[in-house]
């Protein structure tokens, strides 16, 4: 809260109604050049009656194509019209100190949380790569561990059901009847129940990155999943 308070209020860009006015025309400028575009394509358009379902898919596919190629070609035009405008005002604003006009003084605590903005931006993407790639790794080892659980535990029941028929119904307990294979079979449920306990730590882990990582998982049902899902001893 002390630092709530002690915090300055963000400045607002003073703009003049004129300023206002370009800005609003500019905006109104390239609404009106899509438009154009979305109208001269729609009226260009001609419809053909005898192409087979096979050129119908193709011909969707190239207009699809055309499509991605034209908004590219459209947000990057944008783009290079924006920086250019900016350019010379960033950096009076920047290097100009004293001789800048007081509207570029006026700018340069707006480009200062810009760039305050997209440094936290990057730290946060990076943290969130880094977070993804590491319940990347976990669920590997998870699901690794699954597969030896669901073997280990294959291998248990045709064990079992090779002392039964070597029992073959004498009434003799399977355990006395074959001595090695019973120290076999207890191997085997010593090492499913010790991979099942291995699952479980890397489920816990898995579950605690998610929690841990600030993405809201509770929208997602994937990452909701690996946090609320309940341990299934079956595995």
């Amino acid at each position: 809260m002390a630092q709530e308070a002690t915090e300055s209020p963000k400045p607002l860009l003073l703009l003049s109604d004129e300023e206002k006015r370009v800005l609003e025309l500019h905006d109104r400028l390239q609404q009106l050049q899509l438009e154009i575009a979305l109208l001269t394509a729609q009226r260009n358009y001609v419809p053909s009656t005898t192409t087979s379902s096979s050129q119908e898919g193709d011909a969707i596919k190239v207009a699809q194509k055309e499509l991605l190629d034209s908004r590219a070609r459209y947000v990057l035009r944008n783009e290079a019209v924006e920086s250019v405008m900016m350019a010379n005002p960033i950096m009076q604003a920047v290097h100009s100190g004293a001789n800048a006009s007081p509207i570029e003084r006026d700018l340069l605590p707006a480009l200062e949380q810009r760039d305050a903005a997209s440094v936290t931006l990057a730290k946060q993407s990076t943290e969130l790569r880094a977070l993804l790639d590491e319940l990347v790794e976990v669920e590997g080892r998870s699901l690794r561990l699954r597969r030896e659980n669901a073997d280990l535990a294959a291998e248990v029941l045709r064990l079992a059901g090779e002392a039964n028929r070597r029992n073959n119904g004498t009434g003799e307990p399977w355990a006395d009847a074959d001595p090695d294979l019973a120290a076999e079979i207890a191997e085997l449920e010593v090492q499913v129940r010790a991979s099942r306990k291995r699952w479980r730590v890397v489920k816990g882990t898995a579950s605690a990155v998610v929690a841990g990582s600030g993405v809201d998982w509770a929208r997602d049902a994937e990452l909701r999943d690996i946090v609320l899902d309940a341990e299934d001893d079956d595995i």
